[in-house]
């Protein structure tokens, strides 16, 4: 028996089952934080009446998900609609598979086997939840295609352009932690951490990491770059024909999503499981430092949400491909001579900082938050071509028209 429980297969395969039972737990919880995140934010209550402190509320959720009527427009194209929020949990689901979650339950660097807080050890595995991550983006696109509604569609396609602008930033921004690690296994990349002499990639890589941030929270369609499901402009994006527990998939997939960005952060950033040796001090300190580290960039998530507004998408993008890409490069190139050269690593991380600073002070000077400038010639207000004015025009009242005034559509 023991010889069986033992074998990697098996402890790989009980391993999974276990992580896909808590990630399921923690997206269930994570709503019920969330919402009381927010309502601590802006003043309110929140969920508080379902379990003792608002604890039972997912299990009530859940129970409505399941019993509500499961409604398929008579438009859509009814296999691809069924399978595409399936494709977007597993694909969720898949990319947490190579996420080291702790050193081992002995707290010894040097004890190591199967079951050990991680499904699988493998030299690719940053290039794994790279290649997995970019398929998210099929199960939006299908599901809002297969709909057949306009809103969903488009909703979609602002999923696939965001997705792939700031997947490139967010590239470039990992690859310049290759550079230090020299491996894509995520295990190396925290054993490299604590072997060298800066402990966490961070501070060789604060622009990096910067980089990262902000990509990865667009990559989960998160606010301030929720575009896809803007309620203002698309009543729900992509997921305007989904209901009931078809809807919740989606949901379960952007939380998952949102935890596997947070891990990736700790992991190349943040040491991972590891902090300054306290990792060693009794059995299951690491998976409690690693947990830790993940809470604060799940709160950062939810503080995001409810301080800023969403975006506009036309700046959404000239964001991503203007600025976020050009940084990112530059990132690559700071980091790529100072490997190269065999120069210290506080050079990288001073560069880093010079180049945050530099665009902080530039956006301080131009606002924030400044409206869209237009320009004036000869007193007349110049806009763009996409922006067009609708002038009123009265008709005179006759005995057999009405009194009603119909716009006309004036080319400023």
């Amino acid at each position: 028996m023991l010889d069986f429980l033992n074998n990697e297969i098996v402890a790989a395969v009980i391993k999974s089952a276990i992580v896909i039972a808590i990630l399921l737990t923690v997206f269930a919880y994570m709503t019920l934080i969330e919402r009381r995140v927010l309502a601590k934010i802006q003043g309110r209550l929140g969920p508080n009446r379902v379990g003792p402190f608002g604890l039972l509320q997912p299990l009530a959720d859940g129970i409505k998900m399941a019993f509500k009527e499961q409604l398929v427009p008579g438009q859509a194209r009814k296999f691809i609609y069924g399978i595409a929020p399936i494709l977007s949990t597993i694909v969720a689901l898949s990319a947490f598979a190579v996420v080291p979650i702790g050193l081992n339950w002995s707290g010894k660097t040097s004890v190591h086997n199967v079951w050990d807080p991680l499904i699988a050890d493998v030299n690719i595995g940053l290039l794994w939840i790279l290649a997995i991550s970019s398929l998210a983006v099929y199960g939006i696109v299908l599901g809002g295609w297969a709909s057949g509604n306009r809103y969903s569609m488009l909703g979609a396609l602002r999923s696939a352009a965001q997705m792939v602008s700031y997947e490139t930033s967010l590239s470039l921004a990992l690859g310049s932690v290759l550079m230090w690690s020299q491996t894509l296994s995520m295990v190396g990349i925290i054993d490299m951490q604590r072997a060298s002499g800066m402990s966490w990639f961070i501070l060789a890589q604060p622009l990096g990491f910067v980089i990262y941030l902000i990509a990865g929270i667009a990559e989960t369609n998160r606010a301030p770059f929720d575009l896809p499901e803007a309620e203002q402009e698309l009543t729900a994006g992509y997921l305007t024909e989904y209901a009931g527990l078809r809807w919740s998939l989606y949901q379960m997939a952007e939380y998952i999503n949102m935890i596997t960005v947070s891990s990736v952060a700790t992991t190349l950033y943040l040491g991972g499981w590891s902090l300054f040796g306290l990792e060693t001090l009794f059995p299951g300190a690491s998976i409690i430092i690693y947990v830790v580290k993940i809470a604060i960039f799940l709160f950062i998530f939810m503080w995001l949400r409810a301080t800023l507004p969403r975006i506009r998408y036309d700046r959404l993008m000239r964001f991503g491909w203007q600025l976020l890409l050009p940084l990112a490069v530059l990132n690559a190139v700071i980091t790529a001579f100072v490997v190269a050269l065999g120069w210290h690593w506080a050079i990288s991380g001073v560069a880093g900082l010079v180049v945050l600073a530099v665009m902080f002070f530039v956006a301080r000077r131009q606002g924030f938050s400044e409206g869209t400038r237009f320009e004036e010639k000869q007193g007349k207000l110049l806009l763009p071509t996409s922006v067009r004015l609708v002038k009123y025009e009265p008709k005179a009242v006759t005995e057999s028209t009405s009194s009603e005034q119909e716009p006309t559509a004036v080319q400023a």
